[in-house]
């Protein structure tokens, strides 16, 4: 598949003013959804990109500053899917959770030499258990529900790569399920705006096998090309609530200090998106203290910011009092914190899992209808109330069993693999990097 990277957005001195004066005024109204629901379109239309690269639409009576349009999306519709490579997608946030990320890429990468005393068979269950679950994360996510089958032998699973597409099939076709894609607005100048998915792409783009120019399959969520310019572009997608305007500290900024890619912030590469290491508390809080369905835009981000609050308040403890990154060693970032049947809690107080206990316990105690932020309530922004729960005698052993699974290990105690928490990918790729034989990675 060809690639059609589209030129980045510039906007005019005018434009700049619009921009800076009228978005940081609605930022109030940016709300936002998960990194993981769209909605289903009755029909979806598969649109097929160029052949070559669309040649830019240009008007010598305009700013000569305002970018050429990209026309190779001006005519698709809301719920047409479209086969993209990853470098055409441009990102509506400035921040991801990196820690989310790195779960990914601790998960995804299986080590090919470890030997699991010799068992084949554990081996290759471990690989499909880890290298195997990026090719069924990849297949859900392009709409293809998961891989065709697991891994037929060891020679299978190291073959396989995501940019070589005959090394692996997925159940459906990619596109098949446009109720499993992330979504993207065609913007002003014609390029596509990413609504939902950049912690996905992201991932995606910096996994070894993936990249800038690996395929993926998107749907149109809406198509604002008509729109003049880009300060009246960019006011609709707030007041729309598809851009979530503010940076790794959740400070107000301007569309000028988006991100030009996605992906995470490197030396080697300019552009690349801040790390908000609430957004990554939150996504721990997964299943313990909400639950991932059918969110808005950007949900993650306004629980960050509602702790962010809590925290100035003095109700919750800042992340600087929790053992998380180094040069706390990764046992103490990794200690398990637990919650029993009437939420006391127990285990250890200053590591990632007890930040993660602490956050959840605070989302968990709001009421249906209280505000997180704007006119967003916590129960439409799938908070678990888990309060009401020891109140009205319901179990919450799912969610304390979540809560314990975060740190865990990959081995069972008869040695055989298992599936680790997140935490424990997550905190061992920030401090080793891909899985590998030795001590950092315990093996």
């Amino acid at each position: 598949m060809t690639a059609y990277p589209a030129p980045r957005l510039t906007l005019s001195p005018l434009a700049r003013l619009l921009a800076a004066a009228l978005l940081p005024l609605a930022l109030a109204a940016c709300n936002g959804g998960g990194d993981d629901d769209d909605d289903t379109p009755a029909s979806p239309i598969v649109v097929a990109p160029p052949a070559v690269d669309p040649a830019p639409e240009t008007d010598p009576t305009t700013d000569p500053e305002v970018p050429a349009h990209n026309t190779a999306y001006l005519n698709a519709k809301p719920g047409d899917v479209i086969q993209v490579s990853i470098d055409a997608l441009h990102p509506t946030q400035a921040a991801i959770g990196y820690d989310q990320i790195y779960y990914k890429l601790g998960r995804w990468q299986g080590d090919f030499n470890r030997s699991w005393a010799g068992d084949s068979a554990r081996q290759l269950d471990y690989l499909d258990r880890t290298v195997g679950k990026k090719f069924d994360d990849y297949c859900e996510d392009m709409g293809g529900v998961e891989r065709a089958a697991k891994f037929a032998d060891l020679a299978a699973a190291q073959a396989a790569r995501l940019d070589q597409p005959a090394t692996f099939a997925c159940k459906d076709a990619p596109g098949t399920h446009a109720e499993n894609l992330k979504t993207v607005v065609v913007g002003w100048d014609g390029n596509l705006y990413l609504t939902d998915g950049h912690h996905t792409f992201s991932s995606l783009r910096e996994i070894f096998d993936g990249g800038p120019k690996l395929p993926v399959w998107v749907k149109v969520d809406a198509n604002y090309s008509d729109l003049p310019t880009a300060a009246a572009f960019w006011q609709r997608m707030v007041d729309e609530r598809r851009a979530w305007l503010r940076d790794g500290q959740n400070q107000p900024i301007t569309v000028d200090q988006l991100p030009s890619r996605l992906g995470l912030a490197s030396a080697g590469e300019a552009g690349g998106m801040q790390e908000d290491r609430y957004r990554s508390l939150v996504y721990f809080t997964r299943d313990i203290a909400y639950q991932n369905g059918d969110l808005p835009e950007f949900a993650e981000f306004l629980w960050g910011d509602w702790l962010r609050r809590q925290v100035a308040a003095g109700q919750l403890p800042g992340l600087e009092q929790y053992k998380m990154v180094a040069p706390a060693l990764p046992a103490q970032i990794l200690a398990v914190s637990t919650l029993s049947s009437t939420l006391a809690p127990g285990g250890a107080n200053d590591s990632y899992a007890a930040a993660v206990r602490d956050a959840s316990l605070k989302m968990g105690a709001l009421a249906d209808t209280d505000i997180v932020f704007d006119d967003r309530q916590a129960q439409t922004l799938g908070r678990i109330p888990l309060s009401a729960n020891v109140l009205a005698g319901i179990s919450i052993k799912s969610q304390r069993d979540a809560l314990e699974e975060l740190p865990r290990v990959d081995v069972k105690a008869d040695g055989s693999p298992r599936n680790a928490g997140k935490l424990w990918f997550a905190v061992n790729y920030r401090n080793c990097g891909k899985p590998a034989a030795g001590t950092c990675w315990g093996w």
